[in-house]
């Protein structure tokens, strides 16, 4: 092989993986404005794997939900927040930091996300890292798992520091759940190096 076509064939590589860590931001972006606008059965059509192992959703302290039965489960119940006045979740996606694999097949992410959420009854900010593993199938960007952990879920009118119950989700939701949650901490303003038991960032393959 010449030179020339080596540097063509790293040159397509550097392209490839331009055009997936772009892909996977439109679909985080597509999964949030889902979320966002109700649209709870797009969410499942066009953001979550198909037939990938490991499916499973972790949101707050709910639980988690494994497979496509579970995610299934959880946004059938999203359904009845459609019939509550005034109702929005708002989770923005920022600051990736995207490791692909090097077969181009997978890919794990950190993201934060400063959000809010309100209803009839009140409004809260909802703040804190997601973290979501991809998988590529049929040639597309699929979410194979995610998680979303918020450091706080305050009322508006309060300080994180000053709320105490961090506005649990759990309710009725921990019935449907497959397992307890596994990265739901909350903020405590007694607790020192609070980030301790944080994940690291995905690291390179």
């Amino acid at each position: 092989m010449s030179e020339n076509d080596t540097r063509l064939l790293e040159l397509e590589a550097r392209v490839r993986r331009l055009e997936d860590m772009l892909e996977i931001q439109q679909l985080q972006s597509r999964y949030a404005y889902c979320l966002l606008t109700q649209r709870y059965e797009r969410i499942m059509e066009e953001c979550f794997a198909k037939a990938a192992e490991g499916i499973a959703i972790e949101f707050s302290d709910s639980g988690i939900f494994r497979g496509r039965a579970g995610i299934e489960r959880l946004f059938k119940a999203f359904e009845a927040t459609k019939e509550i006045p005034g109702f929005f979740t708002l989770h923005m996606t920022v600051n990736p930091y995207i490791v692909i694999a090097k077969d181009g097949l997978s890919a794990s992410s950190t993201w934060l996300s400063p959000g809010a959420s309100a209803s009839n009854v009140g409004a809260r900010w909802i703040w804190g890292p997601f973290y979501v593993d991809y998988v590529k199938e049929t040639g597309r960007w699929r979410i194979r798992s995610s998680v979303f952990a918020p450091l706080f879920r305050n009322r508006y009118e309060f300080s994180w520091v000053e709320e105490t119950d961090h506005g649990s989700v759990k309710g009725p939701l921990a019935a449907l759940a497959d397992a307890p949650p596994s990265r739901y901490r909350p903020y405590d303003r007694t607790r020192k190096n609070l980030f301790s038991d944080y994940p690291e960032l995905p690291e390179e393959s």
